[in-house]
Parts: structure tokens; sequence; C-alpha cells
């Protein structure tokens, strides 16, 4: 049987040792907290100084953008507004002068048809025609919608000196040429309609009109208008060249 050995172990008491270690890990860990804390809230305070200075610019900058922002609305829509009466304008510039435009040709064609009424009662009332009766005041013809057929109009006035009526025969011949050679023919022989003889009875004047046909291949090239008035009245011819009384269109 193996034989137990007893060590017997001699340690000196010291309770002051502990007491100490404990005093300075606990100084040591309040310095240490003590230096954090003061070190955190130096960073905290320089971070949240750093971060309101630069709230507070931002603010600012924000509250510039928004006034400017504002100012620019009100500036565009002070633009809208004048664009939109320039524009408005312009319409009524252009509507103004289109009418000014309407009304100017208006009345210059009121202006040339007096003038026309005026010339044509200024030769029903000359003093220098009171010694003729009868005679042709107008006369025009012009192409109507069909082929080879063309409209005449004719004006018989006589002066206001002369207050008895009127009455007789109308004679209308047209000369021209057809293949080289020399062709007449009558407004009578080509009146389309059932007016086949052209009378006239009037006081101081009347207008006669009607459609003619061209006989094919006949160019005219002048018109003779005869009056053959009843009674003693003399009878009066009146020769037209034909380019001077053809109009291309029917007057409306």
């Amino acid at each position: 049987m193996k034989r137990v050995q007893h060590k017997v172990v001699i340690a000196t008491h010291q309770p002051w040792r502990r007491s100490g270690i404990v005093a300075g890990v606990t100084a040591l860990l309040l310095a240490g907290g003590w230096g954090l804390y003061s070190y955190t809230r130096a960073t905290t305070v320089s971070d949240f100084e750093r971060a309101r200075t630069e709230r507070d610019q931002l603010l600012d900058e924000r509250r510039t953008l928004t006034r400017d922002l504002r100012a620019s609305h009100v500036e565009i829509d002070k633009l809208k507004d004048q664009l939109a009466y320039a524009g408005r304008s312009q319409e009524i510039d252009d509507s103004a002068c289109a009418t000014v435009k309407k009304s100017i040709g208006d009345l210059q064609a009121q202006d040339a048809d007096l003038r026309e009424q005026l010339a044509f009662y200024r030769g029903i009332v000359s003093p220098q025609e009171s010694q003729t009766g009868v005679r042709v005041y107008e006369f025009k013809v012009s192409k109507a919608a069909q082929p080879d057929q063309y409209h005449y109009e004719l004006v018989l006035i006589q002066s206001v000196h002369h207050d008895k009526r009127l009455a007789g025969t109308i004679d209308v011949v047209f000369d021209g040429a057809k293949a080289g050679q020399k062709q007449s023919f009558k407004l009578s022989d080509t009146v389309v309609g059932d007016r086949k003889n052209l009378l006239f009875s009037f006081r101081y004047f009347q207008e006669l009109s009607g459609t003619f046909r061209i006989p094919e291949g006949v160019r005219p090239s002048r018109a003779t208008v005869q009056l053959l008035p009843e009674g003693d009245s003399p009878k009066v011819e009146d020769e037209y060249d034909w380019t001077k009384i053809v109009q291309e269109t029917r007057a409306s």
C-alpha cells in the first residue's frame, strides 16, 4: 500500500493588498470611462454643431430657392398672359385687317358699279344726246356653260327729252371666217330657246339678254347691231369688234 505524503503550505496574510488592487482597477475604469465620455461628448457636440450649421445653411438655401421659384412662377404667369394677349391681339389685328380689306374691296366694287350706273343715267339725260332717239348703250357677249355657246347682253336707251315709247326690232349679224372663207350668221338664227325675234319696246331704257350658238368652225371677228324703230324714227347701226365685246366668263 502506497503511502500518502502531505505538504504544508505557509502563506502570508495581506488583506490590504486585495483592496488596493480593486481600488486601482476601479480608478482605472473610472478614468477610462471619464476620458471616453469626455472624448465622445466633445466629438458629438462638434458633430452636432456642424450638422446644425449645415442644416441651417440648407434651410437658408431651401428658403432662397423657394423664393426664387415663386418669383419664377410669377414671371412665367406674366409671360403667359403677355403671350396670350399678343396672340389675341394678332388674331384681332388679322381679323380687323381682313375685314378692312374686304370692306375696301366691297366699296371699290360698289364704286365701280355706281360709276357704271352714273354713266348709264348720264347717257340717258345728257343734253348732247337730246337730238337722238334709240341707241345702243352696251353690247357684250360671254362664254356660256355649253361649248360653242355664248350669252349676250344688250342695253338700249333713249334720252329723257324723248318721253314717247319706242318700239321696233333688233337685227344682230356676226361676221367671221370658216376655213379661210368669210362666213356670217344672224343672232336670231342661232338663239337658243324660243326667242327667235328680237323686239324692243321702252320709254327710257331696256335690257335684253339670251344665249346663242356659234356655228361649228366659225370664228367671229365682228358684230353689227341694227335697231329698226317703228314709224319715222331713223335706223341705228353700230359695229363692234368681237375681241372688244367678248368676255371669257360671264359676269355674276
